[in-house]
């Protein structure tokens, strides 16, 4: 009998010890350690010093990047708003009020030292703009301050290279537009959501500033060699994915910060997010261990499949987007349940975390989709005007350009089909469908860019 109740005691700590092996196996902070281990092993990064190791004093344009921004700074206080306002108005291709000429030059007069500090940083491979160290510790630490100031480079420079036009120096205008897209390039040193959307912006707004420069006008030869070599040179899916893998890492160390935090500094940060004031009970209830790292794995997980998505490049999959992010929508970011008690809101949402600090960025692979589409037609567009320098016409068809001009021929990134093209009496058009996804026969729509095709055409 006694030896029965010992076995019986033994089987009992057994299935003890495995019950706790098993839910420590399971737990949420488990799974977590075990799924960075594993991107680990993939070379993936998941701290802000894998994806932005430190770089030779050699290599680094930092201070230079940094002393362009305070002559540019300096610049804008030394004349009134209304006189910037005539750049604007100037490099638009429909300006909204009158301008003067005089103006313009002012201020390309006035931005001509920041201007030559920029082209000096352009000869630096890397930048370190923002403190990455003090992001691992603090989140926050991840700002983008300069952003504004690159826009505003582009738009300069844009406008400098029309300027440069209107004295008759074709190739001195495409060396402006060319700047610019170097420094599209550059910003590729900052992996991160944010500076890739500010990234794309400021290209498109280089190949339309580049587009108003060639629509009537002809380079030389060598610059346009030149240019189809820049145009080419901006790796968009390398940019986006790396760009996404700089928002999972965000997302960890958000996580790791948030360890730290007291129960009360989370309620606080989901409630300034929201907008209401409520008492999560799945927070309090689980612990902040378990409620945290639950939360980290569902980002961890749609983090890997909207990376995986971008890694196929364009034409990019937009039903599986479409999928992802109903299945985010239904799974993540649905309205809590709640119960009002007087002045107290209590709700049970064991997602809040992830609905803070991630979301399907559908606009993103959208973002992404129309520099594709720009990337490839100021490609086609100069390729023509170098097929027209020889053969003294425009080609029939694209297919003309292959492989002389062109490796091959040019897909549109939205509906995976070849770019149109249309040869005109004088001159020629060539276009995506865009966002839309409808062939409009190469016309813009309203707004630019979200209705109606892309396009590019030249009148000469």
């Amino acid at each position: 009998m006694k030896r029965l109740w010992i076995l019986l005691i033994v089987v009992v700590l057994l299935i003890l010890a495995f019950a706790c092996y098993w839910a420590r196996r399971t737990s949420p902070v488990a799974q977590v350690e075990r799924e960075l281990a594993r991107l680990k092993e993939l070379g993936e990064p998941v701290t802000f010093a894998d994806l932005v190791p430190p770089v030779p004093p050699q290599q680094d344009g930092t201070l230079f990047y940094q002393h362009a921004i305070a002559q540019l700074e300096n610049a804008q206080k030394q004349l009134p708003q209304s006189v910037w306002d005539s750049v604007y108005e100037f490099i638009s291709r429909q300006p909204k009020k009158p301008f003067k000429l005089s103006d313009v030059q002012r201020v390309l007069r006035e931005v001509e030292p920041s201007l030559k500090t920029l082209r000096q940083a352009l000869n630096y491979p890397h930048m370190r703009m923002v403190d990455w160290d003090a992001a691992e510790e603090n989140p926050a630490a991840v700002l983008f301050p300069h952003l504004s100031h690159f826009r505003e480079f582009a738009r300069l420079l844009c406008a400098e290279g029309l300027w440069r036009k209107r004295q008759g120096d074709i190739d001195g205008a495409v060396e402006s537009i060319i700047t610019a897209l170097k420094l599209v390039r550059r910003m590729d040193d900052e992996p991160f959501l944010i500076s890739f959307l500010a990234q794309g912006a400021i290209f498109v707004t280089t190949v339309n500033g580049l587009q108003r420069v060639l629509e009537d006008a002809d380079a030389s030869p060598q610059t346009y060699q030149a240019l189809i070599v820049e145009l080419k040179a901006w790796d968009i899916d390398r940019s986006f994915v790396r760009a996404l893998q700089g928002e999972r890492v965000f997302g960890i160390t958000v996580c790791r910060w948030a360890q730290k935090a007291s129960l009360r500094e989370l309620q606080e940060l989901m409630n300034e997010s929201s907008g209401t004031p409520q008492i999560n009970m799945s927070m309090w209830l689980s612990g902040k261990r378990a409620f945290i790292a639950k939360n980290e794995l569902v980002m961890l997980r749609y983090h890997e499949a909207f990376v995986s998505l971008a890694r196929k490049g364009a034409p990019y999959d937009w039903a599986s987007l479409e999928r992802l992010e109903k299945q985010w929508q239904e799974e993540v970011d649905r309205p809590a349940t709640s119960l009002s008690l007087g002045a107290v809101k209590l709700s049970w949402d064991d997602t809040a975390l992830a609905k803070v600090f991630f979301f399907i960025p559908s606009s993103a692979v959208q973002r992404a989709a129309t520099c594709h589409a720009s990337q490839r037609l100021g490609q086609v567009a100069v390729a023509l005007r170098l097929y027209r320098r020889e053969n003294g016409r425009y080609p029939e068809t694209l297919k003309e350009l292959v492989p002389k001009y062109l490796p091959s021929l040019p897909i549109d990134p939205f509906d995976g089909k070849p770019l149109r093209y249309k040869r005109m009496a004088e001159g020629f058009k060539v276009w995506s469908v865009g966002m839309d996804m409808k062939d409009d026969g190469g016309v813009w729509g309203r707004p630019r860019y979200t209705k109606g095709d892309i396009v590019w055409e030249a009148v000469k």
